[in-house]
């Protein structure tokens, strides 16, 4: 068929051929690109069956869209020569890498972790390879792996059709057991229904060859073969090749385990197993068969003496405990007591939605927000909100990178996985410093039972991870838990709502049911107290919203008094209401509590900022970020850098909310301190709609209006600015007049934020926009007033 065109493709090259197809390179002249097709050898076109094990080939792969699965782009006819158009793969496969000799860990690793993330994928999706060996699993040429030939792929009962049951019947009745012999599981030899598992027993037998260089199986011949599969013990393979760490040696004998009861139950497990492996290897920390096991080998492989299995068996209980005991120790005491550079912080990332199904993304955030709320619960550790954490919700991350940018200690990440009705959730925290594994758990719980897999989380942290931070001190009991599985979901799903003012109508409405629902879950309140916090003062929700947030914050906490956030945010709300004496009483007992809590400090800062205390509000920022890095509610602190005249700096503040509608609000306002005329005319267009950032202000100001409406639009900015029940809008609205030649409206404005508690003495004395407003008669007014304000406020309290 070389040099011919069929279809829109024309054949250049011929690949390979044999067994199951023919594949040829050829080019597609409709969307100009490389593809393969894979053509049923002539003898085999006009068999039923093979025809097909062709066809479920192309509807298996067809439905899989992963980096580590060949894709399938079409499937044609040719005259009655069916064919398939598929991904042009440039390399070698797994076969040709192994040629009879065992393969270097590091590649080992690299090219099993791929495939079962493949097996990951395709198992979400029903569908259960059956083929899995090393001629069926590709290496390109930078290193990616695809799996390929999904020709017996079997998929999930509820997917098979007709005809894929009618191919069954007729490989069973004439005695036609699927698959390649010495890579079948014990299952499959015997013909019975498959599961997952299948597959993992033959990776577990592909990973064997990859270590030993050596098929675990011998046979003459089919049955012979098949015989070893069923009844043999395969050698061990540290005893093919002595530098098979006893790791992988374990991961391989419990894959390749006969009984599948005995098996890893999912790919993500067997996963999760080979990627922590790969990290101990980069960090040095694997055995060799001349060094400890870290766990016992299964009796899976034969071993070279019935007394070394006797010893190793009554003397691993032993050896186990020493080295646990002895692992702790190092983790406490390598660094003087600490956990790297910052003692007990952890950032909980956003899990991984390895299944990709939209309808439980949300669970993303949700898990890790919940599992955040369990730490939160032990005094001895200082846990990253979710603020600091959302931005790192791709599958790319590097936790031990991550860590650094968060000043913490250990990283918590993870995935989740639907299977059927059943979720699993796996976990696993990071060392920082070493980049190495301090603790993995895996949870299974039913999909619909959202609760019971919170409290199976909530227990296995406390379990399992506390104990290896040496954290189970001060641990706090919550004192309510969820109680109705639909107030619970919607809880859950709110987490993933974002805080702009629309969505945040949402959220508002998705958690005003939730507690309706069920009334007792202070988390739920909380999390309301915040979105009306929002929707009063970056939305229409005017003081109404704000009064409800306060009730909200105060329901939260008179249901569980431990809930640090809605402590932290109802001190907020005091600043705002003006209530600045009886806000800074409360949020220096707070950092006084908590001295390694970034949002106390901030909270401080925030009373400070109010008190026109600039110098004290801008230590209690530093002091927040540097524990903190990256949380976007301590943004903020960009208007004390202003009023300082330090714009970089409050430039990084706003970046914290980048992409926000209350970052493009903030940025002309930066641009103009520093001076950036241009720069800030431009950024202007970027502020959005919503009437609480005044845009035509600013529009009219910087001459994108006409200067007629500048006096229509001062009146209404001045009306709508007042009726505010947050008097710091009206000093940062002030600024904004005063620079635009409107000291008048200017002065009433900062006289009315003074009145209202917004003492502002630092940034009357040094913010560069009221640079106009210095030589006027009313201006030492002001600064009288706002002394006064400060000394009225807080009194010698805070001096």
């Amino acid at each position: 068929m070389l040099d011919q065109t069929v279809s829109h493709y024309h054949i250049t090259a011929k690949l390979g051929g044999g067994g199951m197809g023919v594949v040829y390179e050829a080019e597609d002249t409709k969307l100009l690109r490389r593809v393969a097709l894979k053509f049923l050898p002539e003898e085999m076109v006009k068999d039923p069956r093979v025809l097909e094990r062709f066809r479920r080939e192309a509807r298996a792969a067809s439905q899989l869209n992963h980096p580590n699965i060949c894709t399938i782009h079409d499937i044609d006819d040719n005259n009655g020569h069916p064919f398939i158009v598929m991904e042009l793969l440039e390399g070698e496969s797994l076969k040709q890498r192994i040629r009879g000799a065992p393969m270097e860990l590091d590649e080992i690793l690299d090219i099993a972790v791929q495939v079962a993330d493949a097996l990951v994928a395709s198992h979400a999706k029903g569908i259960i390879h059956r083929d899995i060996k090393p001629a069926n699993i590709f290496i390109t040429k930078s290193g990616q792996v695809k799996v390929l030939d999904f020709g017996l792929a079997k998929l999930a009962r509820e997917q098979v059709s007709n005809s894929d049951g009618n191919y069954e019947d007729s490989l069973t009745q004439m005695g036609v057991i699927p698959g390649t012999a010495v890579y079948m599981s014990p299952e499959q030899a015997r013909s019975e229904e498959l599961d997952p598992r299948s597959d993992l027993f033959s990776f577990g037998v592909v990973l064997f060859e990859m270590a030993t260089g050596k098929k675990p199986f011998a046979g003459t011949n089919v049955v012979t073969t098949l015989d070893a599969v069923l009844h043999q013990k395969p050698a061990s393979p540290v005893s093919l090749n002595p530098s098979v760490p006893m790791e992988l040696e374990a991961i391989i004998g419990k894959a390749m385990e006969k009984d599948r009861r005995n098996r890893y139950f999912t790919a993500a497990e067997m996963k999760a197993d080979l990627q922590k492996l790969k990290r101990e290897t980069e960090s040095g920390l694997t055995r060799t068969s001349h060094s400890a096991p870290l766990r016992v080998v299964t009796n899976t492989f034969q071993r070279s003496s019935y007394r070394q299995n006797y010893l190793l068996l009554g003397t691993s209980g032993i050896l186990i405990m020493v080295l646990v005991t002895l692992g702790i120790w190092w983790l406490r005491h390598r660094t003087g007591g600490g956990f790297g550079g910052e003692k007990n912080t952890i950032a909980v990332l956003p899990l991984q939605n390895i299944t990709n199904d939209q309808n439980i993304d949300y669970l993303r955030f949700a898990l890790a927000d919940e599992i955040s709320n369990v730490l939160s619960y032990t005094r001895s550790l200082d846990v990253r909100p979710a603020a600091s954490t959302r931005k790192f919700a791709t599958s790319d991350v590097d936790p031990a990178q991550v860590g650094h940018q968060l000043h913490v200690a250990v990283v918590l990440t993870g995935h989740y996985l639907l299977q059927g009705k059943k979720l699993l959730v796996t976990l696993e925290a990071i060392d920082v410093n070493s980049n190495r594994l301090l603790w993995q758990g895996t949870t299974t719980s039913d999909a619909q039972d959202l609760i019971a897999m919170q409290g199976q989380i909530a227990s296995q942290v406390r379990q399992g991870l506390l104990p290896q931070l040496g954290a189970t001190a001060g641990l706090i009991e919550a004192k309510t838990k969820p109680k109705n599985q639909d107030a619970y979901d919607l809880y859950l799903r709110s987490l993933a709502i974002s805080h702009d003012p629309e969505p945040n109508k949402a959220g508002v409405s998705v958690l005003e049911e939730a507690v309706g629902i069920d009334p007792s879950y202070a988390p739920a309140w909380e999390s309301l107290g915040l979105r009306y916090y929002y929707d009063g003062s970056y939305s229409n929700g005017g003081a109404a919203m704000f009064e409800k947030s306060n009730s909200a914050y105060e329901r939260a906490l008179a249901l569980d008094p431990n809930l640090g956030g809605a402590a932290g945010n109802l001190i907020v709300n005091h600043v705002e209401a003006g209530e600045l004496g009886k806000a800074y009483e409360q949020a220096k007992e707070l950092v006084e509590r908590r001295p390694q809590n970034a949002f106390a400090h901030f909270t401080m800062g925030y009373v400070f900022r109010y008190a026109g205390m600039y110098d004290e509000a801008k230590r209690e920022c530093d002091t927040a970020i540097a524990l903190d890095p990256g949380n976007y509610e301590f943004r903020s602190c960009a208007w004390v850098f202003l009023g300082l005249g330090e714009n970089a700096r409050a430039m990084d503040f706003v970046r914290l909310d980048a992409g926000s509608e209350w970052a493009a609000f903030m940025t002309p306002s930066v641009l103009l301190r520093a001076g950036k005329i241009e720069e800030a005319r431009q950024s202007v267009n970027k502020i959005g709609a919503n009437p609480y950032y005044h845009r035509d202000l600013l529009e009219v100001c910087m001459q994108l209006r006409p200067a007629s409406e500048m006096d229509a639009i001062v009146q209404k900015t001045e009306a709508t600015v007042l009726a505010e029940g947050d008097p710091a809008p009206r000093y940062e609205q002030a600024t904004i007049l005063a620079y635009c030649g409107k000291p008048e409206a200017a002065t009433r404005m900062i006289k009315s934020a003074i009145e209202k508690n917004y003492c502002s003495t630092a940034g009357l004395r040094s913010d560069p926009l009221l640079a106009k407003l210095r030589g006027s008669p009313e201006f030492g007014q002001l600064l009288i007033a706002a002394a006064d304000c400060q000394e009225r406020a807080l009194g010698k309290a805070a001096r």
